[in-house]
């Protein structure tokens, strides 16, 4: 049982880095508007136009597989990969 999930941990994983692979245009995207959003806070302007720069995040149809993909490959796989290396290791 643990080296079975320990091995659906390993393939939750592998699913997550294929949607962050299917979705590197929408990264590249998200990285831009984060790093456009961040400089016009650095650069104290309006907080209206920083709001309006923001707005284009609720326009895009694909952020739900750049959020599954990272939850998939960062936080589900390697946390049924540690439960089942933790039941493996632990004799009872």
């Amino acid at each position: 049982m643990p080296k079975l999930i320990a091995t659906v941990g390993c393939l939750v994983i592998c699913a997550g880095l294929d949607l962050l692979w299917q979705s590197q245009q929408q990264i590249r995207y998200w990285w831009e508007t984060y790093a456009q959003f961040v400089s016009s806070i650095w650069r104290s302007r309006s907080p209206s136009r920083v709001l309006i720069a923001g707005s284009n995040f609720l326009r895009r149809q694909a952020a739900l597989q750049v959020l599954l993909g990272l939850g998939f490959a960062f936080v589900l796989g390697p946390l049924l990969l540690v439960v089942g290396l933790t039941i493996l290791f632990y004799p009872n």
